[in-house]
């Protein structure tokens, strides 16, 4: 008798493309059509509600199903780019132990409850982050840094990607004074600029509660028995590391350097994307310049510095590839005109519900919508100026819209494919796509209910103040 073969999740590679020609295949199936738009007050192009009309079909080729991979890679350069130069500099720093030596420092003198604050701290960050600034690519280069801790303090580097991703999107959901998902819908619905400020912190704080609580618990089972780790099975080698023996070794001033340039490169990006237009272009030179500086201080040969730089691109590869490849689905998308037409399809129901039942209603439409359009501010403008006159109709306020925008943007953001920084997180800790849903779906389900509350409370109580 023949033994049953288990069912193993697809490569992400081949998951992409599966969605790229079923996506293919829906533009033959969903009719073409569009809503006209206008630039807006903000400069980007907005929808004029009431404006849907069905066009010429315009269906995907076989041929468009491989062109779309690499016209996403180049729609999506900038963080593929980004992704190659960090993995360079990062394996130069790494080449050189001072991140390592360094680590193995700190963590020698902590005790557990020592070592869990180190967690707390850096999901406090990474939330700061994503809820403050609204910086979600801004933090990558901290990915590697969150993952190397996580597995010097002996847990697996899922705890260090959902250290990362987690606290990011936590406080991403929450958005106190997040541009993308909660500023320009707010200027889109003309509410003063991040008015509603107190639920959104108490939204803040509830959900990093949640959130850490989730890493924290996986973190303490793994803990008491390392069988239970979802990444057993998994080759990390290139991230394990003998805290013993780099004990031993003695932290130079070379070193002290070294952590010096890293750290300050991140800080001086950061202050510059803040007070300018500085990005990824921006980010992928100053992993440049890390990776030099700590060559040279190393001591290192420039062949040498050279060759390990382009090792450490060469091992993040597949990981930047499948940010490229994820967005060849809009790509096919877009190009056959039914992007529209899902929208209007999927938002005209709400008219008919109840208000508190159109507020949740609206958040699970933007959560579905996100699958396809990850990109916080360019889902706004896409749908918004539709959703916005239908909750008018049903009584329910534009401050209330808003944040059933936030919430449903943020909720399936850690689970869609097309999204490049989940890619960017799982590469770096060298995580299954499948192994990560396993971690994070039970997560979803809590952040769901609490959305349904917050948006509940929301529209009964009239959030405004309109």
């Amino acid at each position: 008798m023949k033994e049953k073969k288990e069912f193993q999740m697809p490569n992400s590679f081949a998951l992409l493309f599966i969605i790229i020609a079923v996506m293919a295949i829906l533009t033959y199936l969903i009719p073409a059509g569009q809503f006209e738009r206008i630039e807006g007050a903000t400069g980007r192009l907005e929808v004029i509600p009431g404006s849907y009309q069905l066009i010429e079909k315009t269906p995907a080729t076989i041929f468009d199903i491989f062109l779309a991979i690499p016209e996403g890679i180049i729609s999506a350069a900038g963080m593929v780019v980004c992704t190659l130069m960090i993995g360079g500099g990062m394996e130069v720093v790494s080449k050189s132990g001072a991140l390592h030596i360094g680590i193995s420092k700190v963590i020698s003198n902590l005790n557990q409850k020592s070592g869990d604050l180190v967690l707390v701290f850096l999901f406090s960050i990474f939330s700061v982050f994503g809820g403050f600034m609204g910086f979600g690519e801004a933090t990558i280069p901290f990915f590697p840094i969150a993952i190397a801790i996580s597995v010097a303090l002996g847990y697996d580097s899922m705890v260090g990607v959902g250290v990362a991703l987690i606290g990011c999107m936590m406080g991403f959901i929450a958005g106190p004074t997040n541009q993308s998902n909660v500023g320009i819908p707010q200027a889109l619905a003309g509410l003063p600029l991040y008015s509603g400020l107190g639920l959104r912190l108490v939204l803040f704080v509830v959900l990093n509660v949640i959130g850490l609580w989730h890493v924290l618990s996986y973190a303490k089972k793994i803990q008491k028995d390392p069988n239970k780790s979802l990444m057993r099975g998994v080759d990390v080698s290139e991230l394990s590391f003998d805290i013993d023996s780099m004990n031993k070794e003695i932290f130079t001033w070379r070193h002290g350097c070294i952590l010096g340039t890293l750290i300050g490169g991140m800080v001086y990006f950061t202050y510059m994307a803040i007070t300018t237009d500085w990005w990824l272009n921006e980010m992928s030179a100053v992993f440049i310049i890390i990776g030099i500086v700590a060559g040279i201080l190393s001591r290192m040969r420039i062949n040498a510095i050279c060759e390990t730089f382009l090792k450490g691109v060469a091992e993040i590869s597949g990981g930047a590839m499948i940010i490229g490849v994820a967005a060849g689905v809009q790509s096919i998308i877009t190009k056959s005109n039914i992007l529209d037409t899902i929208i209007y399809s999927i938002s005209t129901p709400l008219s008919s519900l109840p208000v508190w039942a159109s507020a949740i209603g609206m958040l699970l439409v933007i959560s579905l919508i996100n699958i396809l359009i990850p990109s916080g501010s360019g889902k706004a403008v896409a749908i918004m100026p539709i959703l916005f006159p239908v909750g008018e109709l049903l009584g329910l306020t534009s401050q209330s819209a808003v944040l059933a925008y936030q919430l449903g943007d943020g909720i399936t953001n850690l689970v869609t494919p097309t999204l490049g920084l989940l890619f960017i997180g799982l590469a770096f800790g060298k995580v299954p796509y499948d192994k990560w849903l396993r971690f994070y779906c039970p997560l979803i389900l809590k952040i769901l209910l609490v959305a349904i509350i917050f948006i509940s409370y929301a529209a009964i109580t009239g959030y405004g103040p309109f």
